[in-house]
């Protein structure tokens, strides 16, 4: 798996071999959980080093789930995942309430659950002070994440170019964990600006009081 990762353009820098030799995951950022790291590691993978799922693929001896490592140990981290998404559940409530911000019954119900990322809903109450805000769709959890993985992309609709020129100058302007992928995607007349943060998402950003 490293190997392939490092074809892909992975820096190797980047990668730690779990063998026999290297103990455990811990100090990684994620685990890439193949069927011989699985051997490896047997129920500690998911008990003790890495218990929320991200991303998946494939089945049987073939799956593969890439994991986030848990600082701190399990119990912990979940715990801190569990406060995460009631700051989430109750900022994601504020914003469907902002009359600056238009959206679909969909991603209201996401605010709502507090499904969303926490550095997304910054952005969006940021974005909702400067701009009325269009938000076409709210997506991208990774396939097959655990139900406490927040949705990282956010669609939002440009009408005009002037409007694009300012959404995008104040999205660039923006510092880490802040500081978002940006893509365009253009359709008919307007264009739609997608907004998306990597994985994993960080946990107490909303109630460590982070700002753009």
């Amino acid at each position: 798996m490293c190997t392939e990762l490092h074809q892909r353009g992975f820096p190797a820098a980047d990668l730690s071999l779990v063998s026999t030799s290297s103990g455990d995951p811990l100090g990684s950022g994620i685990v890439v959980s193949t069927a011989a790291v699985r051997s490896q590691l047997g129920s500690r993978l998911a008990t003790v080093y890495a218990p929320v799922v991200i991303a998946s693929f494939g089945t049987g001896a073939d799956l593969v789930q890439v994991r986030v490592t848990a600082v701190g140990g399990a119990a912990a981290y979940l715990s801190a995942v569990r406060a995460d998404v009631r700051a989430r559940n109750l900022a994601g409530t504020e914003l469907t309430g902002n009359k600056n911000i238009s959206m679909p019954a969909r991603a209201r119900a996401a605010l709502r659950a507090g499904r969303v990322d926490s550095r997304l809903l910054i952005t969006l109450g940021a974005l909702a002070h400067r701009f009325s805000v269009r938000i076409v769709s709210i997506s991208d959890a990774g396939p097959d994440a655990a139900a406490s993985v927040p949705l990282r992309q956010l669609t939002v609709a440009a009408p005009a170019t002037a409007y694009l020129g300012r959404l995008l100058a104040f999205l660039r302007a923006q510092r880490p964990p802040l500081l978002p992928l940006v893509s365009l995607r253009h359709h008919d007349r307007t264009t739609e600006v997608q907004i998306k943060f990597p994985a994993p998402s960080p946990t107490g950003l909303l109630s460590a009081g982070a700002s753009p």
